[in-house]
């Protein structure tokens, strides 16, 4: 059996759907909401539901779209496809009605209102196991303080939301963006009590694919260190990047193994050895066979109607890799044959190859954070705080890839182009792009790939809704009407 059982418990005007067993679904929609919530069980399920959140069309599911897509790294094989709204992230024309946008962020505040619900009313009810009860406030913590990082660097200033929302008005008086500097103060709060909880280091067995301290110390370094790029921040900047490094310098101690080269970098990805890879921290599970359970990232990146590569389905052609993607490896890079190919001249993705489902429901893990993460992250904190064992980190990795310890003068370019290829199709590298280069500097480099890039591509557009209910509140980023 896989990590988590499926319970959803979602409030705030919208229905209730769990599940008793991973595979073993049922509907307890008759079970009023206000004494839904009075077993141990009840809230082991509501916190599976916070957990399910991660799978969201608008979460994970797509997450290719904000940011690999949004990068430049990939593309969609038919432009036109779905009237154009996802190639608009590829070719930086977003409208502020984007439907891909809006459930990004409704998906986003899905997952918080989940974990919220589950922090409300846990203190409330009897546990047989203390610790049990705590361990489980801390992984809604970890969820809640991941989501509002992909909210604070997809959206800048949104609002902040920490208990259960049961009217409209409670609704209503929260709905208004607050200050990136109080998101960044609530993702740190959170994860300072995940480091502080009874949390396994590293989960294993049947906790796989749950929280760690592991998870919660390697979030806390990259949000450090991504609010120490961000030049709003710039008087922060050194008090950022030294937490960052202890953060990272702890978990990197924390890992179940010695070198990275001690992990074949396929079994990270291949779906029946990446169940039990240790170099995995914190991944987005899933179920093969089951259209509700399975990951569909097999045959949506396969390229369109061809079989057989990557999935038995047909496939969409979306998040293909681009030329310049294809030619990033460099020569004898072992990670090229594992991560991507071209058939029939069009590239495509091969990290979540899965063809034992004819329907294309995969089994396919999306992989959150892991270890060669980490070290690209200390390589990355040690040269902005200009320490000398800086490209040692950069070297494990480069190592495991069959290449050359790293010679050159550019040490952040050389971290940024690790980072593409070795994270290549993980949803990383639009991140690292924000991180690793300056505003003007970004400008520069994206506009030469595109001349469409403008200032205002840097965040996302306010959903048109959201911003249209309470123009003053919502107020909508720059350079979208």
């Amino acid at each position: 059996m896989r990590l988590y059982k499926l319970g959803i418990a979602f409030l705030c005007i919208l229905n209730f759907s769990s599940c008793a067993d991973f595979l073993e679904e049922y509907d307890p929609n008759k079970i009023p909401a206000e004494t839904y919530y009075e077993t141990e069980q009840d809230m082991e399920m509501a916190a599976n539901g916070a957990y399910a959140a991660l799978r969201g069309n608008g979460y994970y599911k797509n997450m290719y779209l904000y940011t690999d897509v949004r990068s430049g790294c990939t593309t969609l094989q038919d432009p036109g496809a779905g009237g154009g709204i996802n190639y608009q992230f590829f070719n930086y024309t977003l409208q502020t009605d984007n439907s891909q946008v809006k459930t990004h962020w409704a998906d986003l505040y899905k997952c918080i209102t989940r974990t919220n619900i589950v922090l409300d009313k846990i203190d409330n009810i009897s546990f047989k196991d203390e610790t049990r009860k705590n361990n489980l406030k801390a992984e809604m913590y970890f969820l809640r303080a991941l989501t509002y990082y992909h909210l604070v660097m997809q959206f800048g200033d949104v609002p902040i939301v920490t208990k259960e929302l049961t009217t409209k008005d409670e609704i209503q008086s929260l709905t208004y963006r607050r200050p990136k500097s109080d998101v960044y103060t609530l993702i740190i709060e959170d994860l300072n009590k995940v480091v502080e909880s009874k949390l396994p280091d590293n989960q294993t067995g049947s906790g796989i694919g749950r929280v760690s301290k592991a998870a919660a110390y390697g979030m806390l370094g990259k949000v450090y260190l991504s609010k120490a790029a961000d030049e709003d921040f710039k008087s922060e900047r050194e008090t950022n990047l030294t937490s960052a490094k202890t953060n990272l310098e702890t978990v990197w101690k924390m890992r179940p193994f010695g070198t990275l080269k001690e992990i074949s970098y396929n079994d990270v990805f291949d779906k029946d050895a990446q169940k039990n890879c240790t170099e995995i921290i914190f991944r987005v599970m899933y179920e093969s066979g089951n259209s509700s359970l399975g990951s569909n990232y097999a045959y949506i990146f396969q390229p369109t109607s061809q079989t057989g590569l990557t999935s038995q389905k047909s496939g969409t052609g979306n998040n293909l890799p681009t030329d310049d993607m294809m030619n990033s490896y460099e020569e004898g890079d072992l990670r090229k044959n594992v991560s991507c190919s071209t058939a029939s001249g069009v590239n495509y993705v091969k990290k979540y190859t899965d063809l034992d489902d004819p329907n294309g429901y995969g089994e396919n893990d999306w992989i959150v954070l892991r270890y060669a993460d980490i070290s690209l992250m200390l390589a990355e904190v040690k040269m902005h705080l200009n320490e000398s064992d800086a490209i040692v980190y950069l070297n494990y990795v480069r190592e495991r890839a069959g290449l050359p310890e790293y010679t050159g003068t550019n040490l952040r370019d050389a971290i940024l182009k690790e980072r593409k290829v070795e994270l290549a199709f993980e949803g990383q590298y639009w991140y690292d792009l924000l991180r690793l280069y300056s505003k003007t500097e970004m400008l520069e480099v994206m506009k030469e790939k595109n001349p469409n890039f403008s200032e205002k591509d840097f965040l996302l557009p306010i959903p048109y809704d959201e911003n249209k209910l309470n123009p003053e509140g919502m107020y909508q980023n720059v350079g979208y009407k």
